[in-house]
């Protein structure tokens, strides 16, 4: 008997506590209320909303993050499910990565070169690594619980995917507050904040969602 096999008797045979999707479904909506709960009540939208919303440069990384979320989200919900081919679900996540590429791109090919370090440096950095981690942390524990409804066959994969997801959602609530609009800025601190998520994501996974 195959190992996939023995696998997908194993979790038929296991009691049911939660429909998988179901149960995903509950968490990103948890998610989402948590995360915006905790932006509005600690951080909020920045001073100049009302001008930023007007720029392309503004609503483009909202592209970014809300793309980065859909795609984490679509891989929970697969890789929750034995046996599930992986490699085209992964292949959206290539989405945020192209966007945010060719995002930046252009705005080296459109600003002078002299102004491409003190874009890309900008003056959030340190509030980009901080808050972003921060309001992971709920979006992070109510994946995690939900996918404990599942059986992963890599556990430490699955939590990294829902540091991933969680991280897209709080990246989106965080890009409302943020005024580096550069897609330089973007493209260098924005992954190095969701790295540090989905690496706790994996930390953890490997633990709570071992079986």
């Amino acid at each position: 008997m195959k190992t996939n096999d023995l696998i997908n008797l194993l979790v038929q045979d296991a009691p049911v506590r939660l429909n998988l999707d179901q149960a995903l479904w509950h968490a990103a909506i948890a998610a989402t209320l948590i995360a915006g709960i905790a932006f509005f009540a600690g951080i909020g939208f920045r001073p100049d909303i009302d001008t930023a919303i007007q720029t392309g440069r503004f609503l483009f990384k909202f592209v970014i993050t809300i793309a980065l979320a859909v795609s984490g989200c679509k891989l929970l919900f697969c890789i929750g499910r034995p046996g599930v081919p992986l490699r085209w679900t992964a292949l959206t996540l290539l989405v945020p990565v192209t966007l945010a590429i060719g995002a930046a791109i252009f705005e080296l090919i459109v600003m002078p070169p002299e102004t491409w370090v003190a874009r890309m440096i900008g003056h959030n950095s340190r509030l980009c690594l901080t808050i972003i981690p921060l309001l992971s942390l709920g979006p992070l524990a109510c994946f995690l619980y939900a996918m404990r409804s599942s059986a992963p066959e890599r556990p430490g994969l699955a939590g990294a995917i829902a540091g991933l997801a969680a991280a897209g959602v709080a990246a989106t609530f965080y890009a409302a507050n943020c005024d580096d609009d550069s897609p330089l800025f973007v493209l260098l601190w924005y992954p190095m904040a969701i790295g540090l998520v989905t690496s706790f994501g994996w930390l953890v996974g490997r633990r709570v969602l071992r079986w």
